[in-house]
């Protein structure tokens, strides 16, 4: 118990080595926890990034005198919940579509959407930090692997997937203040 709260104490100063201890000691409860509940693995994992990536962010907030177990279980909790509403309103929009789109919609107009929706991302991409932007961009549109990026970019794997992570999180934001088609292009093609 001493020992993790000196490990907090050292988080809440910004010891980024902290992270790894936290890491080594709960991510695999942490997945075990969320693949239960999501039975994906990559989404899984994915969500359990967001958690460190969260704690992360919120870490000055950390009391070491409470049971940091149950905080880190919190976050992952709050994050299946809202991995749970987003999946539903992508399967609203989805039958939406399906029920209220005209079977066929003209080739000229799928590619002015997509023009347009692909102009939304750009955008939102080009708003990035610069090392953020360069780990979207390898991994989107290079489609290299998370492990291949940290290399290339001479920085750890956590640090790579915290980018990817904090990249996503944003062009989500900034198409969710877009229209309901930069939206669903988001779930469908991202």
């Amino acid at each position: 118990m001493q020992e993790e709260k000196s490990i907090l104490k050292r988080l809440r100063a910004g010891d980024v080595a902290a992270i790894d201890d936290i890491y080594e000691k709960y991510s695999k409860k942490l997945y075990s926890f969320t693949y239960s509940l999501l039975k994906d693995h990559q989404q899984s994992e994915d969500l359990v990034q967001d958690v460190f990536v969260t704690m992360w962010e919120k870490r000055e907030q950390i009391n070491p005198e409470l049971r940091f177990e149950n905080y880190l279980l919190t976050i992952c909790y709050n994050s299946i919940r809202k991995f749970f509403r987003q999946k539903n309103i992508e399967n609203k929009v989805k039958d939406y579509l399906a029920n209220n789109l005209p079977e066929n919609i003209p080739e000229t107009s799928n590619t002015v959407i997509y023009n347009e929706l692909m102009d939304l991302v750009n955008k939102a991409v080009e708003k990035l930090p610069k090392q953020r932007k360069t780990v979207f961009k390898l991994s989107r549109q290079e489609n290299m692997q998370i492990k291949a990026i940290a290399e290339n970019l001479s920085i750890s794997p956590r640090t790579a997937e915290s980018h990817l992570s904090k990249a996503l999180g944003f062009i989500r934001q900034e198409l969710e203040k877009a229209t309901l088609l930069s939206l669903l292009y988001f779930y469908l093609f991202l």
